[in-house]
């Protein structure tokens, strides 16, 4: 089930399917103390403002993602995206968004992330 039920494609920049692993951790933005573990997750699709990824779970070594929506300047999610080339692209982003979907693969969550950053290629 998805939360948010309108189709309405609210993206300003043009965004491209990937399939790529990443991690990430959660740290508070003006202290910058860890707030999780490293979790794990897939790029399922990237612009140049964001990507959305996809999760094994919402709890990251104790910290929960829900809390990241209730102020999403004050939680930041340091992205490591780790291309097939071996060269992995650093960001830090901001978590907008949380759904649900049906997945077969075991990943049934996923995360709109609005980068705090502009990616370094």
């Amino acid at each position: 089930m998805k939360l948010w039920p309108f189709c309405v494609e609210r993206r300003a920049d043009q965004r491209r399917e990937a399939n790529l692993a990443a991690e990430f951790v959660v740290r508070e933005s003006f202290s910058g103390k860890l707030l999780s573990s490293s979790c794990s997750a897939q790029v399922l699709n990237l612009s140049r403002r964001g990507c959305c990824l996809a999760l094994g779970r919402l709890d990251c070594g104790g910290f929960h993602l829900h809390r990241c929506l209730e102020a999403p300047h004050d939680y930041l999610l340091d992205l490591n995206i780790n291309p097939h080339n071996g060269a992995s692209r650093q960001v830090t982003a901001e978590l907008l968004w949380l759904n649900r979907e049906q997945d077969s693969v075991g990943l049934p969550f996923r995360a709109g992330l609005a980068f705090s950053e502009q990616p370094r290629h």
